[in-house]
């Protein structure tokens, strides 16, 4: 593991990670997505923001997360209905 460190809205944070390419590139993502609520809402209150922005990827992984179940099942009748085939 190695660490690396990364900056969040202007505070410095030390990651313990075996991928560091990938924790740059989720830490440079999140940036990107606290400024652009920063600009949007202009407050300079950061608890805010991250409070925000862990709503809209809630909300986010709501959508995925009932996505998937959707297919799930959906693949399920679809195996089921070749286990049918299969087995005539």
């Amino acid at each position: 593991m190695k660490t690396v460190e990364i900056e969040i809205f202007g505070k410095k944070y030390y990651i313990k990670s075996n991928d560091v390419d990938d924790v740059i590139e989720k830490a440079r993502y999140l940036n990107e997505q606290l400024e652009s609520l920063n600009e949007k809402f202009n407050t300079v209150d950061q608890s805010k923001l991250f409070v925000l922005y862990m709503l809209i990827m809630l909300d986010e992984f709501t959508v995925e997360k009932q996505k998937n179940e959707k297919l799930s099942a959906e693949l399920k009748k679809l195996n089921d209905l070749l286990n049918g085939l299969n087995e005539d």
